[in-house]
């Protein structure tokens, strides 16, 4: 998971845009919505379980989960934990892949062969790096638990988001056995997620329609948070992403056949064309656009405030808007990744063999992420127009699948539903996840896809993520159950006295 819509984010938009449009009605309204009230406390509801009783709690599970390292290529041993608790659980295992470093791997409540319409879960096995241990209150694979959370490389990105699941499906494993249930339900164990799943979900979306006959996918992605100030104090605003951002991972290269001293290099070097060209780069800012997905999130905001304000959000002319919002973002780098294409450099090498020696090759390595409606091949003219360079050779390393939206329809409604009875008062809204996962290869399905991480996360929880003393609260797993616990109910269980009483609250 790599990135969550920020309140931080918004109340900078709020501080700093304030000039640029007071005498702009349309503008204000903007203001007025995307301002900050100050943080509130969310409203505890009570965990009330509809499953069985676990020797081991989902806490536990988790912590014991965390401490198997499984950094992306070295998935086996973590995968084959997660394997069989869903084997002790009741579900059918599939395995889909099963290789040195990598394991792929599906657990159901009824078998996938007889191809009942299916509910996927997805969530990938692998993690980052932790970097330099000593950065953390707490071991990166010890699962430290205290104070109400779990501390851990993994714990939000993506391990968490798997017990969540397990713990929310394993509940209508009992019920399966006793009434046919209309759909199948099933957990999508992958590899591979964070180095572009070209081990994982690239293998499994080729015959996804053919083994699992998909009717929905629920992946990572939107999230909960309080304290915007176009709600009254105590609601929760929640982002269903129903699209999000591709990327493509690119190898800069500059090859200069004389090294020579370095004493006497003049400008025409290797780490110098390197430099500069980098520099053109990242110091031209991109424009801002407005996608359809954009437009999309702020009707969903102004359905839910009243009156002019309301009408005014929902039909904004947006014409007006962008230069304004483009001159604010372009001073403002750090909602680039909501409303334009990115290039971040992500990576340099050299290889020094003496200090007074120009190397003869420099090297860079570049993550773009680039809007819905921008095609890698316009986005790599653009790279090279920006660069200037031609002594500069650009290899793709990676590439995403081709990038398709979701339009809400029924899951929406129930997963909207679901988030609403578990956080009372909260509003939810389609959103554009500024980052990648491997939703994508699902939507090309054809199926609905949404991104879900069904939790509340704060700012520090944020800024953990492929970060040091990544945590999860203990609260949040509960309240993550209960979301696709309340969610499944809905769309399997008719709702009278006898479907109570094979699943009861």
């Amino acid at each position: 998971m790599r990135f969550v819509i920020c309140d931080l984010l918004i109340c900078s938009l709020m501080m700093h845009f304030y000039p640029l449009v007071r005498n702009n009605f349309q503008l204000g309204v903007i203001l007025f919505f995307l301002s900050i009230a100050g943080t509130s406390k969310e409203q505890t509801v009570p965990f009330s379980a509809n499953t069985r009783k676990d020797v081991i709690s989902p806490t536990a599970l988790l912590s014991a989960y965390i401490q198997i390292p499984s950094i992306s290529g070295n998935e086996n041993k973590a995968a084959d934990f997660l394997m069989e608790q869903c084997r002790k659980r009741g579900l059918i295992i599939t395995k889909i892949t099963d290789s040195t470093g990598c394991s792929n791997f599906a657990a159901s409540v009824y078998p996938l062969k007889p191809g009942k319409p299916n509910i996927i879960f997805l969530n990938h096995i692998d993690v980052v790096p932790p970097g330099d241990s000593s950065g953390w209150k707490h071991p990166p694979f010890e699962g430290y638990t205290g104070n109400g959370k779990v501390w851990g490389r993994g714990t939000l990105d993506n391990k968490g988001m798997a017990i969540i699941q397990l713990f929310a499906v394993k509940g209508f494993v009992d019920t399966a056995r006793v009434i046919d249930l209309p759909y199948n339900i099933t957990i999508l164990c992958v590899s591979g997620e964070e180095t572009g799943g070209a081990k994982g979900s690239a293998i499994v979306s080729k015959k996804f329609k053919e083994m699992f006959n998909p009717v929905l996918v629920i992946g990572e992605g939107g999230s909960g948070m309080v304290g915007t100030g176009f709600l009254p104090e105590g609601r929760t605003f929640f982002g269903i992403s129903v699209a999000e951002k591709g990327f493509l991972w690119l190898k800069l290269s500059c090859r200069i056949e004389g090294a020579g001293h370095a004493a006497i290099a003049g400008s025409d070097y290797a780490n110098e064309h390197m430099i500069k060209g980098l520099s053109r780069l990242v110091q031209k800012r991109q424009p801002v656009e407005m996608t359809s997905e954009t437009k999309q999130m702020f009707h969903g905001i102004g359905k839910q405030m009243v009156g002019i304000k309301g009408f005014a959000v929902r039909h904004l002319n947006w014409i007006i808007f962008r230069p304004a919002l483009n001159r604010y973002v372009n001073r403002n780098h750090e909602l680039e990744p909501v409303f334009s294409n990115t290039f971040t450099i992500s990576g340099l090498g050299n290889q020094i063999s003496s200090s007074n020696r120009n190397i003869q090759e420099a090297t860079a390595y570049v993550d773009c992420r680039f809007l819905p409606g921008t095609s890698p091949a316009a986005l790599m003219e653009l790279l090279n127009k920006q660069i200037a360079d031609k002594r500069i050779h650009i290899d793709v390393l990676q590439e995403c699948p081709k990038q398709f939206s979701t339009s809400p329809e029924l899951f929406y409604n129930h997963l909207a539903g679901a988030i609403q009875q578990t956080f009372p008062g909260s509003v939810v809204v389609p959103i554009l996840l500024p980052a990648s996962t491997d939703n994508s290869y699902y939507r090309a399905s054809g199926c609905p896809v949404y991104g879900l991480n069904p939790m509340i996360l704060s700012k520090d929880q944020i800024a953990s993520i492929h970060n040091y003393d990544e945590y999860i609260e203990v609260e949040a797993i509960e309240k993550g159950i209960q979301v696709f616990d309340t969610f499944l109910r809905s769309v399997l269980m008719p709702v009278n006295p006898a479907s109570e009483l094979m699943h009861p609250r």
